[in-house]
């Protein structure tokens, strides 16, 4: 058995190789209001593998791994706080993830669909994506807005806001 992991490990290592730059220059970032003020934060480390061609969206695929651990709020106390049962239980789930279903031209470029997974919780969720050029580079700027109640992610909470606002950024 581990002997069987570790080959598969090197094989997702070969093969995801050439997707480290990329990963390297993925921006996640959240917000959220909390006591009236708006939070943000990112995650320090992605991995996203993605195929994506424009002339054939049947054969499109993205895939995202973010360790919790990662997350940065600027302030290490809450980010200890957010790693607690109460929010993202990082004791018994390490990671979010994302693996897509289907991508359609929209008016504004893309629509992305796929399953997005927090703690135990996987549902459903649509990402409007372009094509963006920064200099010089082209990325996937996308965003999203999810309620964190549904995650179980803080649970009810009175100063709490219940909408995260989610942006990307992937080099395309």
């Amino acid at each position: 058995m581990y002997s069987m992991r570790l080959r598969i490990s090197i094989l997702l290592i070969c093969l995801l190789g050439s997707f480290q730059l990329a990963a390297q220059e993925t921006e996640i970032s959240f917000k959220i209001k909390n006591a009236g003020v708006f939070v943000d934060g990112t995650f320090d480390s992605i991995q996203v593998v993605q195929n994506f061609n424009p002339q054939n969206l049947a054969s499109a695929q993205f895939e995202a791994v973010i360790p919790i651990s990662t997350i940065d709020t600027g302030i290490k106390a809450r980010d200890r706080h957010l790693l607690k049962e109460k929010y993202f239980d990082v004791e018994h789930y390490h990671e979010i993830t994302f693996r897509s279903s289907e991508v359609k031209r929209s008016e504004e470029g893309y629509q992305l669909k796929g399953s997005l997974t927090i703690k135990e919780t996987t549902l459903p969720v649509s990402i409007n994506f372009k094509l963006e050029e920064i200099e010089g580079t082209p990325y996937y700027m996308g965003s999203l807005e999810l309620d964190r109640r549904d995650y179980g992610v803080g649970k009810n909470h009175l100063i709490l806001g219940d909408t995260v606002r989610i942006s990307i950024k992937v080099p395309a």
